[in-house]
């Protein structure tokens, strides 16, 4: 899964002031667990070095990384797919079918039917190895900001669970202005200009615009349209809003270059590319200068993204 050092990365935000609640040795404590002897545990999940996710007492290198405590949230599942279970209990249900016609019963009964199919599943998930997957996580010491490598719905609910299992703390999503879309629509018609910290910062659209809407049977349609306005500007003449929308933006002063898309029902930002590094830093001086870098780049992109479009 893309992160936070990935040449692109998505991006959910999140905000709480208690900061000197999520420390080294709170991400210890709940450190992930692997489920590899566990043969019928399906899922488990828990924190990890960012560098190493199977550094589990963080002996590679510490989560402290400047102003900023970066880790990963390791999620480890085990499944088998629904097709196999379905071909093993086809065959266990020949056996049975002979076995109660022999009786004079006519068929398998459903009660049967599904203790011969979990004990299938059961069977079968206890040789399934479980498929590992990571989540960057930092966050900012000094202002309590969050940035979390995703944009699943699904990791988060579960990242926001175990955060506050493990720190006591519900943090709070960034959320879009009501008004999200016609932002959106503004921004690809005529472009929008951010002062953020003493900088200047140009956006505009940047070819790939996705619209959604009702066609003439009322049935909702999504269209993505690439560096073709004119297939635009007719969905949007139609009545179809923007729900997506690639952004370039600029750095007035050095003209340094991010890309990144935006939709219209969240602030997620999805697909962020950063200006080429330009840290003169050795790495064995500095291993984390290349992190620590992109997330000063991120925190740019997320600025500009809170001040147009989010919500005070």
């Amino acid at each position: 899964m893309a992160g936070l050092k990935s040449s692109s990365t998505d991006l959910s935000c999140f905000h709480f002031s208690d900061t000197k609640a999520v420390t080294a040795a709170k991400l210890k404590q709940f450190a992930f667990r692997s489920i590899d002897d566990a043969k019928t545990e399906e899922l488990a999940f828990g924190w990890v070095n960012i560098d190493d996710p199977m550094d589990t007492a963080w002996q590679v290198s510490p989560p402290d990384k400047g102003e900023w405590l970066c880790w990963a949230f390791r999620m480890d599942k085990r499944s088998v797919p629904a097709q196999v279970v379905k071909k093993h209990l086809a065959e266990a249900l020949k056996d049975e079918l002979a076995k109660y016609s022999a009786q004079g019963i006519d068929g398998v009964p459903r009660t049967r039917k599904k203790e011969l199919k979990e004990a299938i599943r059961l069977k079968l998930l206890a040789k399934a190895e479980p498929v590992p997957s990571t989540v960057d996580v930092a966050l900012n010491l000094a202002n309590g900001t969050l940035y979390v490598a995703t944009k699943s719905k699904g990791i988060l609910e579960k990242f926001k669970d175990y955060f506050k299992s493990s720190f006591g703390i519900e943090v709070a999503e960034l959320q879009p202005v009501e008004n999200m879309g016609a932002c959106l629509h503004t921004l690809y018609a005529e472009g929008l200009t951010a002062d953020v910290n003493g900088d200047r910062y140009e956006l505009a659209e940047a070819g790939v615009i996705t619209l959604s809407g009702l066609d003439a049977d009322n049935e909702q349609v999504t269209i993505t349209a690439k560096n073709d306005r004119a297939a635009v500007d007719a969905g949007l003449e139609k009545g179809f809003g923007i729900s997506k929308l690639k952004v370039g933006m600029t750095k007035a002063d050095d003209a340094a270059e991010w890309t990144f898309s935006l939709e219209s029902d969240s602030l997620r930002i999805s697909a962020i590319k950063c200006p080429a590094s330009s840290s003169s830093e050795p790495e064995d001086d500095n291993p984390d200068a290349g992190l620590l870098e992109k997330l000063y780049l991120l925190d740019q992109v997320v600025a500009v993204t809170k001040q147009l479009f989010g919500q005070p």
